[in-house]
């Protein structure tokens, strides 16, 4: 079972916590991730499903011994030949990417940090929405995932790296252990479901 509400995962942790360096172009999923942090690379299709969601996202981090906090939205839309995100703060897109299954597009704006990687945001993405089979086959050597509908665990030996909770159908709280950053991410109504009719 796969869970929509970690769409902006690593947007705001590379976002306000930074990020671990990107995988050499070209490689494979299971290459990339064989060669630092665990660079998912799967197809849109893959997904088996469309997605349009809107989420509001509360980062928290460690900064010089005390939590920093800050608000995101993000702005998702997928489906088989596509994954399109949009970060958005103060009003401000603070970027966006495209992936089509062969090529990564970023657009950051002027005041995005450097730290900003879009393979890690692509990476985190996948981990959290795609299938389990279809990330298991692409994990490298020594990774692991466990999935169940409550939790996801991503594991490299026996050293628990990142851990997705899903206290409910709205709302998914995720741990980054080793880049020390949680998210709470709560899935917003859409106008669909707001009610009224036009």
């Amino acid at each position: 079972m796969t869970h929509p509400a970690l769409s902006a995962l690593l947007l705001c942790a590379a976002l306000e916590a930074g990020c671990a360096g990107p995988a050499a172009p070209g490689t494979s999923p299971r290459a990339a991730a064989a060669t630092g942090p665990a660079l998912l690379r799967l197809p849109p299709a893959s997904l088996q499903r469309e997605l349009r969601l809107q989420q509001h996202i509360t980062v928290e981090y460690a900064k010089h011994g005390r939590t920093e906090r800050h608000e995101l939205l993000a702005l998702l839309e997928a489906d088989a030949a596509h994954t399109r995100l949009a970060a958005v703060a103060g009003g401000q897109v603070l970027a966006r990417l495209d992936w089509d299954g062969s090529e990564l597009k970023a657009v950051r704006s002027p005041w995005a940090p450097a730290e900003l990687q879009p393979e890690r945001i692509l990476s985190d993405l996948q981990l959290s929405l795609w299938p389990a089979a279809a990330i298991r086959e692409a994990l490298p050597g020594g990774w692991s995932l466990d999935d169940t509908p409550a939790l996801r665990r991503l594991r490299q030996d026996q050293e628990t790296v990142a851990e997705i909770r899903f206290p409910n159908a709205a709302t998914t709280v995720f741990t980054q252990y080793r880049d020390g950053y949680r998210l709470t991410i709560r899935t917003l109504p859409s106008a669909s479901t707001q009610g009224g009719d036009a």
